[in-house]
């Protein structure tokens, strides 16, 4: 693929919102490749710390990166700004709290001219408050490159979704916005945009739906490239009390809206298991929860969600054969009704290990 223009190859979006602490972090990761051909958007969401001038005093710096301010709007809306004002043939869009490892750009470059794809997917670690990496996720799909439409929606989404709940694999695939590389191009033509995080609980799931609906070459790498960091603040682990019903919500509406894309059977079903497992996260901080509100409040909100009959039909109805005794004691306490238990279980557990 030769360019035939001087657009850089790379436009890397960052949404920005009062990460002063982490900002120059990213940047910096991005400036270290050894690669070039791209340019920095730094999008300013409104922050209310100080990373509004730092934005500007990097722009200054460097005359690959451009700041754009904005008012308040929310992580989606922020990615879409940034996707509106690229210039580049492939784009990125990196949260500014992570950062990115060594060599990046040029390895995604070079799956990109390889194959003249319109989407790259790559691996993540996991970054703890203290800087230890908590967890490796390399990638190991049945194959690199997929070019029938009919198998990227059907079979390797719902890979990135769950794991296979009749064998238990993981291909160690994710759902979020920055674990991949996508054609601008193949963006603006299929009309792909970000929902807001504030009307869906997970932007980047309906994001994916909507994007898998549209792909028709798509390279996975078998590098881990991305770093994603737990934050002190992070909204991942912030406690909602309003958690679970727009957890169900969501659900809800992103399962109609795979049956809108004519998606089979395997996506909604891994949507179920993402929703399962979203919901044992809800309990947990709950549960955690208690040293807040007491024991006794903390119990009834957690059985309020557990006796919820929109869980209760989608845990009756997964088939668990190949998971764990901790989803299998879950699946029990909600089918059963087992309610008290259920609670000790997860207080115990909060007790000895944390969330």
């Amino acid at each position: 693929m030769k360019k035939e223009c001087a657009a850089p190859f790379f436009s890397i979006v960052l949404p920005i919102y009062n990460v002063e602490k982490y900002l120059n972090r990213c940047i910096d990761s991005i400036l270290k490749q050894g690669f070039d051909d791209y340019e920095i958007i730094l999008v300013d969401d409104g922050s209310k710390d100080s990373c509004g001038q730092l934005c500007d005093e990097w722009s200054v710096r460097n005359k690959k990166i451009r700041t754009i301010h904005k008012e308040n709007a929310g992580l989606g809306y922020a990615r879409n700004t940034g996707l509106n004002a690229a210039q580049g043939e492939y784009i990125l869009f990196l949260d500014s709290d992570d950062y990115i490892r060594p060599g990046m750009l040029s390895k995604v470059h070079n799956a990109v001219c390889e194959n003249d794809v319109d989407a790259v997917f790559f691996g993540f670690e996991r970054i703890d408050k203290n800087g230890k990496s908590v967890l490796q996720l390399k990638p190991c799909p049945e194959k690199c490159l997929y070019t029938d439409k009919s198998e990227i929606m059907n079979q390797l989404l719902p890979d990135f979704i769950a794991r296979n709940p009749y064998t238990g694999i993981s291909r160690n695939l994710r759902i979020s916005a920055w674990n991949c590389c996508l054609n601008r191009e193949f963006l603006i033509k299929n009309e792909l945009k970000f929902v807001s995080e504030r009307d869906y609980i997970s932007e980047d799931v309906y994001f994916y739906i909507e994007l898998f609906a549209c792909l028709q070459k798509v390279s996975i790498m078998d590098d881990i490239f991305y770093c994603y960091c737990q934050n002190e603040g992070s909204l991942t682990f912030s406690y909602k009390k309003d958690r679970y019903e727009r957890l169900k919500k969501f659900y809800q509406a992103v399962n109609e809206k795979a049956s809108l894309l004519h998606y089979d059977g395997q996506v909604q079903l891994r949507l179920n298991e993402s929703f399962i497992a979203s919901v044992m996260g809800c309990l947990k901080m709950e549960v955690a929860n208690c040293k807040e509100v007491g024991i006794r409040e903390s119990y009834c909100r957690m059985k309020n969600i557990s006796s919820d009959e929109y869980l209760y039909q989608a845990v009756k109805g997964y088939p668990l054969g190949k998971y764990e005794g901790t989803w299998k004691f879950f699946a029990w306490g909600i089918v059963s009704k087992q309610y008290g238990l259920l609670y000790i279980a997860l207080l115990l557990k909060y007790i000895t290990r944390g969330v």
